[in-house]
């Protein structure tokens, strides 16, 4: 299978990141970004529901750095495209994996094959490699911040 070189900065637009978001758990913390990349059209509902489902099955292994989880499904989930959202929390939140845990960032991603998916996934990660990036990330004020972050060389 070729990899795709689908990148964060190709799916990233303001409408798919929101900033000190209440959530009462683990599953209404993947469940708030997970509705964003809904609202914006790019999953089914049941791929919301698929996310969670996977972290309770097999655990918090989507966080993947310190204070930052990475929900994703299969993309035969409810995946109708490519694409990407940002919650940071208000209050972080324990997810069960004492190496990097609490979280305070949630990133969904979502995609319609695997080729993407695990593209978007490489171009995420040398993004989360930076941890001064991270930590502003969170400290963010506004959307245009994070955008500034994710699409500049800061």
């Amino acid at each position: 299978m070729k990899i795709s070189n689908i990148a964060i900065t190709d799916v990233i637009k303001p409408d798919f990141i929101r900033l000190n978001v209440t959530a009462a758990n683990r599953d209404d913390a993947i469940y708030e970004a997970g509705y964003l990349l809904y609202q914006n059209g790019i999953v089914e509902k049941g791929y919301i529901e698929a996310m969670v489902k996977s972290c309770n099955d097999l655990g918090p292994y989507i966080v993947l750095v310190p204070g930052v989880a990475i929900p994703h499904a299969r993309p035969e989930d409810g995946a109708k495209g490519v694409g990407i959202s940002i919650i940071t929390l208000k209050e972080a939140i324990t997810f069960g994996n004492e190496e990097n845990d609490p979280v305070h960032t949630i990133i969904a991603l979502a995609s319609d094959n695997n080729k993407n998916h695990i593209g978007l996934l490489g171009s995420l990660s040398n993004f989360l490699m930076d941890q001064d990036k991270v930590s502003k990330m969170h400290d963010a004020k506004t959307t245009e911040e994070v955008m500034e972050l994710l699409l500049g060389d800061n």
